[in-house]
């Protein structure tokens, strides 16, 4: 893969066949590990261990692991432009909660635009194994988050605004939007962050508004309305 062009699928693609490369002898019976966070910890150990044969198999720029401040968990560049890697395993036990969590909408913007960088994420589809104490990993998925379809995406009210997605990367597989350009994310995303500050700075000018109105009343009730 020459360096200095520079393709979301031919890199995604690149990125899912080494790791694909990585973890095909692990796909039946990875062990499993208390919680899901663990779980996912042992596969990011794994890449991190083998970070720089990865990057050398795809003839990209290797860069230092970046820190816990940071959207993504392993970073390359290509061209020029900085490639960040997060990594999300998704527990395929429909009993399981997975609150599909990405970053600050700030934090986002800045690396998109500011650094001008490209943030993938890989998804491990794993499931519970006939082996006791064991995983199945039941598929490997890379796509640049910027091209995921309008619907996979929501912000909630936590701090000053958590991204987050409404479904895994496999579910929207077939609906990824490959030839959306960054000005066309750019739009459906901003049209989000707006809808979302705008709902919240409603409510807490309702809250705002409860909290005069027990004063006033000199502390002998209150209500939300």
């Amino acid at each position: 893969m020459p360096a200095k062009e520079y393709d979301h699928k031919k890199i995604s693609e690149g990125f899912q066949r080494e790791l694909d490369l990585l973890f095909g002898e692990h796909q039946s019976g990875m062990p499993a590990r208390e919680d899901s966070r663990a779980f996912g910890a042992m596969i990011e150990k794994r890449i991190a261990d083998n970070w720089v044969s990865i990057c050398d198999n795809l003839g990209v720029e290797l860069l230092e692991l970046p820190g816990r401040k940071t959207i993504f968990v392993f970073a390359c560049r290509v061209g020029g432009k900085i490639i960040g890697l997060d990594i999300k395993t998704k527990d395929l036990d429909s009993s399981r909660y997975s609150d599909g969590a990405i970053s600050a909408v700030g934090n986002l913007l800045k690396f998109l635009v500011n650094d001008g960088g490209d943030f993938l994420i890989a998804e491990f589809g794993h499931n519970k194994s006939t082996e006791s104490n064991r995983r199945d990993l039941e598929y490997i998925r890379v796509c640049p988050f910027v091209l995921l379809p309008r619907d996979a995406y929501r912000i909630e009210n936590l701090g000053t605004g958590q991204v987050r997605l409404n479904h895994s990367v496999d579910q929207v597989w077939d609906q990824i939007e490959w030839d959306r350009d960054i000005n066309g994310f750019y739009e459906l995303f901003t049209e989000l962050a707006i809808k979302h500050y705008e709902r919240v700075g409603n409510d807490a000018e309702r809250r705002k508004q409860a909290i005069i109105a027990f004063r006033e009343s000199k502390y002998t009730g209150f209500k939300l309305t």
